[in-house]
């Protein structure tokens, strides 16, 4: 996959995960618990999607291959 196609996948995938975030918390309201909930569900999801979108970002290129 090039980069440009990796990223525009990561980034659509970080957007749709912070929209199903943000509308599970205002569906079900949480009280006390979202903070241990934000933790233990949420942030390592979003420790991948972030990641993958610096390996895109920060990814080089591959090298074009050598003409004879």
């Amino acid at each position: 996959m090039d980069r440009p196609s990796f990223l525009i996948f990561s980034f659509i995938g970080l957007i749709s995960m912070v929209t199903l975030h943000l509308v599970e918390v205002w569906l079900l309201e949480y009280e006390g618990s979202l903070l241990r909930q934000f933790l233990l569900e949420w942030l390592p999801l979003y420790l991948i999607w972030m990641g993958m979108m610096l390996i895109g970002i920060f990814k080089r290129a591959s090298a074009p291959p050598q003409q004879q």
